[in-house]
């Protein structure tokens, strides 16, 4: 990836007002609240980020996805999977079942395993409600701000106080160490369960410390969102040596529907120029 970072408008007032509309003065966010606030921010993150929309790769994504979501304890909740054209490496979650995943991640994954750890891991967070936890707090402690400031950086910096900060996909659902860990842990259940051999959970994540290492930053989005990678390498290390060799081997790694996505990908036209 060559890192991309930039600033894409967005009026922070409509997306507080949103928030105030959804939440009004309780700090416990139910799941219709939580739905209704992943669909608002949704269209936002639509309207101002570079989507793909291809019909071949969204349709892949989508079915991969899901097929993994069903497998979880939110099976109910009506997931989306949208693809960003950028070259970035990054994936990120709304509340409510929105997930995003940034073209660079198609481009590099090398087979479905790696794909569907990427994906599994922000399911996780939807499952654990990770962003609606950090809503609540907010909540809870009357800081008026509104849900662009709670899932994104832009209120830590005044001058760019009415922009979302993207960095080329999104700054959305900071999350803590113990929070990435128990996302990894989840997904790599949920993983087995859906049939997908989870070492490709830790294939893809070694391919980003290696690229991270050789470019100097190239993976600086993943790393930036997701913290603690290296430590979290050897957790999923010692997660695949609890499982038996011989189930490993029985689950899926690839598919011909994957390498179809890839081929779609490769022939698409680069993503557009950075927008500054």
């Amino acid at each position: 990836m060559n890192g991309i970072s930039g600033l894409v408008r967005a009026p922070r007032s409509l997306i507080a007002a949103a928030m105030a509309a959804t939440l009004g003065c309780s700090s416990a966010v139910s799941q219709q609240q939580e739905v209704q606030i992943g669909q608002q921010t949704a269209a936002q993150v639509n309207a101002q980020l570079p989507m793909l929309h291809d019909a071949t790769v969204d349709g892949y994504v989508n079915s991969l996805g899901r097929s993994l979501a069903s497998r979880t304890s939110r099976a109910d909740l009506d997931w989306q999977f949208a693809v960003v054209n950028t070259d970035v490496i990054n994936a990120f979650a709304l509340p409510g079942g929105f997930i995003y995943v940034d073209r660079g991640v198609l481009a590099r994954a090398s087979n479905e395993s790696e794909l569907a750890g990427v994906l599994a891991h922000e399911i996780e967070h939807v499952v654990q409600r990770h962003s609606v936890k950090q809503m609540e707090q907010v909540q809870q402690a009357n800081i008026g701000v509104g849900l662009v400031c709670v899932l994104t950086r832009v209120c830590e910096n005044q001058a760019a106080a009415a922009a979302i900060q993207v960095g080329g996909s999104a700054y959305f659902a900071k999350n803590s160490r113990d929070d990435e860990v128990q996302a990894d842990e989840g997904g790599f259940r949920t993983m087995i369960r859906a049939g997908e051999n989870p070492r490709g959970m830790l294939t893809f994540f070694q391919k980003l410390l290696a690229e991270e290492g050789s470019s100097g930053g190239g993976a600086s989005a993943w790393f930036a969102d997701h913290p603690g990678t290296q430590d979290r390498i050897a957790d999923i290390e010692r997660m695949l040596n609890a499982v038996p060799a011989s189930q490993l081997t029985s689950l899926r790694t690839d598919s011909p529907q994957f390498q179809q996505m890839k081929r779609r990908v490769a022939q698409l036209p680069p993503p557009p120029p950075q927008r500054q």
